[in-house]
């Protein structure tokens, strides 16, 4: 824990045991003025007098205990209201911070890449196939820029609920030979991409939201699976509907994080530390395209080790 949410949580302890300690000494101080004013009453009966409070201290003792407990429920509540806030602040500002790190990288990563092919291509004795390459090159980092602005729109508009979808009647796995084909070279270009299914299928869906399912799905699998292994893209028909299914050979999903990686900007591990690059955007977009599809998405362990990413989709 950073030293900014621990002198929070220090603060906000320390704060709740000065009210509560305030709270049980001026109930201290009412018990007390009650016995005085009791024994005052006594002492004025004692010499013939008519005192007007009562002199029997139990039930002035139960009216304050009793409006005391409530007055402390309701004190315990808020508190406990609070810490649940402050939390959730310094849980959202912490993944927030986390996201503009992962960007920040990975924007300066390919904007370098451009500007030294740039340089490069400015150079006087280059060979044709030289300038392909470079051009090929700036061309590819222009691309992973375009798919980072793409994917923080993307996740913007879904957040805000204005996700527009065009449903048609689209061949599903003429798009995922797209997918993977373009998947190779561009996102997965150091593993194996198998594709199955059938040779046909067609599907009421929209076919943009579909590819950029696909895409994330394959992206999270090549960032974690080591290179060389094999990512396992599947299209499965049912009774009641479709899925595509994305495995890997990775170490798989911790089942403590199996619901959190689904959410806004969460990232397994310290962004300082971590090797494996990203926004933290990817799945939380697979799960809302999903969703407006009308489908949803888990993962699972695989077997013997490695994730498996199943979106299923209702017949429509």
């Amino acid at each position: 824990m950073s030293s900014t949410p621990r002198r929070t949580y220090l603060l906000f302890g320390a704060l709740t045991a000065y009210i509560l300690l305030q709270f049980t000494w001026w109930a201290v101080l009412l018990l007390r003025k009650e016995r005085e004013l009791a024994r005052l009453a006594l002492e004025v009966n004692a010499l013939g007098g008519n005192p007007d409070h009562p002199m029997d201290t139990s039930r002035a003792l139960r009216m304050i205990v009793g409006e005391g407990l409530v007055f402390l429920l309701f004190l315990l509540i808020v508190l406990f209201l609070t810490f649940r806030a402050i939390r959730r602040d310094l849980a959202l500002a912490r993944t927030q911070r986390n996201f503009l790190m992962a960007v920040t990288h990975e924007l300066r990563t390919p904007i370098a890449a451009i500007k030294l092919q740039l340089q490069t291509l400015a150079r006087s004795g280059l060979a044709p196939d030289q300038r392909e390459t470079l051009r090929t090159q700036a061309l590819t980092e222009a691309d992973r820029l375009n798919t980072l602005a793409d994917k923080v729109l993307l996740a913007t508009s879904a957040e805000e609920g204005v996700l527009a979808l065009d449903l048609k009647e689209v061949e599903v796995m003429a798009i995922m030979r797209t997918v993977i084909e373009r998947a190779s070279i561009q996102i997965a270009p150091r593993h194996t991409l198998d594709l199955s299914g059938p040779d046909r299928f067609t599907a009421l869906t929209d076919a943009q939201a579909l590819r950029s399912i696909a895409d994330n799905l394959i992206e999270n699998a090549a960032k974690y699976a080591p290179e060389g292994t094999r990512i396992g893209v599947e299209v499965v028909k049912g009774r009641e509907g479709w899925r595509l299914i994305v495995s890997d050979e990775g170490p798989g999903v911790p089942p403590s994080e199996q619901e959190r990686i689904f959410e806004k900007f969460y990232r397994g591990g310290n962004e300082e530390t971590r090797k494996a690059k990203g926004t933290g955007l990817g799945l939380y977009i697979v799960q809302r395209l999903t969703q407006r599809l009308g489908g949803a998405v888990y993962v699972r362990q695989g077997v013997p080790n490695g994730a498996i990413f199943a979106a299923s989709f209702p017949d429509r």
